[in-house]
């Protein structure tokens, strides 16, 4: 069971990822104390974690407030995400197994199912492309590697919920991901680096782009 710094973190990102508080709006922690029956207390813990992790950032004195990037700062963060999920890529080439690719086709056949005009669509890519890559880094076998990219996809997702770029997205990420699975499928590592790393970079272009027009 999670304790209740972990569950008004969770909370928060939610809020985050839901578009309810946006790009260098406040954070209002009486109002989430309010809502959640959580005290001051794991709701500034929840916070300065957050704020560890490139979400918010506090202001003694002042408050807290979600951040607002700017678009070399976004820049910057995918060409590090990119790279990184490009070597996780070459080695889940070499390491995964046949039920590994196996589970991946699947996740990526559920995610082409999904129709860019259902109200959901963006909660459902959202969901579905953690598991893909969750499992794309799994194959690789690398936890430390990829224990540092899961935050790195929490950050990605957060900009694209800020964005919109979910659903700009979603009609590229199926071809994106099989060619990310053929390459895995043929046990090319440097094709399969090149994919991931690509198909970052394809996201990435989305959410530069949007920024760019806020």
């Amino acid at each position: 069971m999670l304790s209740k710094k972990d569950q008004v973190y969770q909370e928060i990102l939610s809020r985050l990822f839901s578009g309810r508080y946006r790009f260098g709006e406040p954070i209002p922690v009486k109002e989430i104390s309010e809502e959640t029956g959580v005290s001051r207390q794991p709701i500034m813990t929840a916070l300065y974690r957050l704020q560890d992790n490139g979400f918010v950032r506090i202001t003694a004195q002042v408050g807290c407030e979600v951040v607002r990037p700017t678009v070399e700062e976004v820049s910057d963060f995918y060409r590090m995400f990119a790279l990184v999920e490009g070597l996780i890529g070459e080695l889940a080439a070499v390491r995964g197994s046949n039920a590994d690719l196996r589970r991946l086709q699947m996740i990526n056949g559920e995610i082409a199912s999904i129709s860019p005009a259902a109200a959901q669509a963006a909660t459902a890519y959202r969901g579905l492309n953690v598991e893909f890559h969750k499992q794309l880094h799994a194959m690789s076998h690398s936890p430390i590697v990829c224990a540092r990219q899961l935050a790195n996809f929490e950050l990605s997702d957060f900009y694209l919920a800020q964005t919109g770029g979910f659903r700009m997205h979603l009609p590229l990420v199926g071809d994106e991901h099989q060619e990310i699975i053929d390459a895995l499928t043929r046990r090319d590592a440097a094709a399969a680096g090149r994919c991931a790393q690509e198909h970052i970079e394809s996201v990435a272009r989305n959410v530069i782009a949007a920024m760019a027009a806020l």
